[in-house]
């Protein structure tokens, strides 16, 4: 178990410390209430150890904003007294035990060990809970029903990530599967529908959709986080209501799901084939530098919506190059500021080549927790502190999401076929269409091409592209990395939120 111990005379505790990390806890520490408040938003833990009487904020308040946030955290009051009216007050605020001083180190032991059986039963209540969730029935016929279930998916993931047993994990494993394979149907039969307008706002609206209402009145600050997911934003949101009131809305990413086509849509206000039709001078077939007339598309699309005032662009990877940039990013005489960051994108597809980042994100609870613990000590966290004090507006978002992929399929083509594993485009391609989207004529996805004869492959749900030459070599080398630019609910449905200061 991982343990918070929050006591405004904590140097006094360091023996009982020491004897739980012997036993094999971990334990972290705050010496107040707001503090421990602060890493209980940053990080995860199994219980938290909290006195009674501190200074400031007291174990009673703490308790209450503990439960508000996070209510199936275990909670022991640690204090001096055991009079019933504090005992039915903590109670009643949810506190799961009481450790009375002064207490033996076996005495916070039995303790720990009566919650390791209470958590027993949680895991088990939980368990059913998530399977009467699962079999209720659900809309999957419209987009809003299809976003209202992924946000499901992913509420009972964060659960089973912390509570659930490997069995149960498994099962939403299936589930995932499934309810790829069903979306996957549905963006089929829908998606030539969508371009027109005929459906949820897609890449390349989102501008002039969440982002022009507001620059007329204010300065708008747009954030975009190369690759990120909405179970990423999901954590990243409670270390930012402090700062803000957030409106969080879902939009559709374009196929496919990667940056050179769903990033391009976003700051050209134009689907891939306007692009090339429209502005062909900053299109690139090619597979290096395709997003290197993102300003520029950028500037075209606010010349088409009267923007009006000094707007600015910046490209960074790193929290160095955010901090060289300060005085540019927060110049109160722009209107509109895009920040484009990498760091997310970097991250996913270091992790495999990188063998500490391997074991230190084994799944995707790992990745969504890593998120968080980046977030919460990055720069752009800080920045966003800075805004929060600005009359402005943030819209912050993502140009796609990614997936772990686990299943190869075979694609056949020409010598010159697109390296990416989860789509591909090039003359003569041939491959199972049980398990991609195969476009002969590209045009009816919007999407260029280079010559009249290529075609496009998009993978369906958690499959990924391996050449039929040495295909047990590229099996082994991409299974289980996270890939994005296929179909799935994690790659296409993509948070958005706008904040504005409170």
């Amino acid at each position: 178990m991982k343990l918070l111990w929050i006591d405004d005379e904590i140097d006094m505790l360091r023996p009982f410390i020491y004897t739980l990390k012997e036993k094999g806890y971990e334990v972290e520490t705050a010496t107040n209430g707001p503090d421990g408040l602060e890493l209980l938003r940053e990080k995860d833990f199994d219980l938290v150890l909290l006195d009674q009487i501190m200074s400031g904020m007291d174990g009673l308040e703490t308790l209450r904003r503990i439960k508000e946030a996070q209510p199936n955290i275990f909670v022991t009051m640690v204090t001096k007294s055991d009079k019933e009216i504090l005992v039915d007050e903590a109670y009643g605020e949810m506190v799961d035990d009481f450790l009375i001083k002064p207490f033996t180190p076996a005495q916070l032991l039995a303790v720990l060990k009566r919650l390791l059986g209470k958590r027993k039963l949680v895991v088990e209540r939980i368990g059913k809970q998530y399977m009467a969730a699962m079999s209720e029935d659900r809309d999957r016929e419209s987009w809003q029903g299809w976003v209202d279930y992924y946000r499901s998916l992913n509420h009972w993931q964060a659960v089973l990530g912390h509570y659930g047993d490997e069995a149960l994990q498994e099962v939403q494993l299936d589930r995932w599967r499934q309810a790829n394979e069903d979306f996957c149907r549905f963006v089929t039969m829908g998606y030539k529908q969508w371009l027109r307008g005929e459906g949820p706002v897609m890449s390349h609206r989102i501008i002039e959709e969440y982002v022009r209402p507001h620059w007329e009145e204010k300065p708008v600050y747009f954030i975009l986080f190369d690759a990120m997911r909405a179970d990423q934003w999901d954590v990243i949101l409670p270390l930012l209501r402090d700062y803000y009131e957030v409106e969080t809305a879902y939009y559709c990413s374009a196929l496919p799901t990667a940056t050179p086509y769903a990033r391009n849509a976003i700051f050209s206000g134009l689907l891939p084939l306007e692009i090339v039709r429209r502005y062909p001078r900053y299109w690139v077939f090619t597979e290096s530098g395709q997003n290197r007339y993102e300003k520029e598309l950028l500037t075209e699309q606010l010349h088409r919506l009267r923007f009006k005032g000094r707007s600015a662009f910046f490209k960074v990877s790193s929290g160095e190059e955010l901090g060289r940039m300060r005085g540019a990013l927060l110049d109160k005489e722009v209107r509109f500021t895009a920040v484009v960051l990498n760091f997310l994108d970097q991250l996913i597809h270091s992790i495999k080549s990188t063998k500490v980042l391997d074991e230190i994100i084994p799944n995707d609870a790992a990745l969504v927790g890593t998120t968080k613990v980046w977030f919460s000590s990055s720069w752009i966290f800080e920045m966003l502190k800075t805004l929060a004090r600005r009359d402005c507006r943030v819209v912050i978002t993502s140009d796609h999401g990614f997936i772990r992929v686990r299943r190869p399929t075979l694609i056949y083509g020409g010598r010159e076929i697109s390296a990416n594993l989860r789509y591909k485009h090039g003359a003569a391609l041939r491959t199972d269409e049980r398990k991609a989207i195969l476009l002969k004529h590209p045009e009816d996805f919007m999407l260029p091409v280079e010559h009249a004869s290529s075609r496009f492959a998009i993978a369906k749900s958690d499959y990924y592209f391996i050449y039929p030459t040495k295909p047990r070599q590229y099996e082994r080398t991409y299974k289980y990395t996270y890939q994005h630019g296929g179909v799935t609910l994690n790659e296409m449905i993509i948070s958005l939120a706008i904040l504005k200061p409170r």
